[in-house]
């Protein structure tokens, strides 16, 4: 597992001769959270996660009690791979704002990555006791239903994404799973074919393809059963 590194070597490069103040400048002193994290978000949006990473541990640094700092961070954090520091900034900002759904459904796949599933699940739970039509943690809950062997209340899950977002595909393709886990493939059949009609994911279509081929009985049943993706 990949550590946060420290701060002082997540910096971008040193600021050169000449500038105010030589090396003691702070290219975003004064900014407000709004425009710390707008920096961070642009870090990201080029494809610099260190330099966003860097501007968010100065900005928590200057304002340690904003939990969107935390929440941001962390989740740059997790989709970095980087679970035990994205954990403790999430417990912060979830410390912070306990009612941040985005917070719990981020904590919770945190969570999962430590296979601590009833923690993720009562996250889970929580972010949707707030915001029922919150497709990602009810698509993660499903998710986790299933693996746990919880059929119908995946189903439940996967059933309202849908009724959210019918055009979201991977909620179609979850249920599929877990329709033909249940014994009811004709159903699970036009969920995968919902499925390769609304999604642009080629490695996820193939997979469906040949899934789709097999319940068609059009190739012998040799894949292995159809999984739900863990994430929204």
């Amino acid at each position: 597992m990949v550590l946060a590194e420290d701060a002082a070597t997540m910096a971008p490069s040193p600021v050169k001769p000449g500038r105010p103040h030589a090396s003691s400048f702070d290219p975003h002193g004064g900014l407000t959270t709004e425009k710390l994290l707008t920096v961070a978000y642009q870090h990201m949006n080029e494809g610099r996660p260190r330099e966003a990473v860097y501007t968010l541990t100065t900005a928590i640094g200057r304002y340690p009690d904003e939990a969107r700092l935390y929440a941001v961070r962390g989740s740059i954090l997790l989709q970095q791979g980087q679970v035990t520091p994205a954990l403790q900034d999430l417990d912060r900002a979830a410390a912070l704002e306990p009612d941040n759904v985005a917070v719990l459904t981020n904590r919770a796949q945190a969570y999962r990555q430590f296979e601590r599933y009833a923690e993720a699940i009562a996250d889970l739970d929580r972010a949707i006791a707030i915001n029922p039509d919150m497709i990602a943690a009810r698509f993660n809950r499903g998710a986790m239903r299933y693996v746990q062997g919880n059929l119908v209340g995946a189903r439940e899950d996967f059933d309202h994404c849908i009724a959210v977002d019918p055009h979201l595909p991977a909620p179609y393709f979850n249920r599929a799973a877990v329709l033909d886990a249940l014994g009811e493939r004709p159903a699970a059949v036009k969920d995968i074919e919902r499925f390769l009609q609304v999604s642009d994911n080629d490695a996820w279509r193939q997979q469906a393809q040949q899934l789709l081929d097999v319940w068609q009985g059009k190739t012998p049943e040799t894949v292995e059963p159809a999984q739900p993706s863990p994430n929204q």
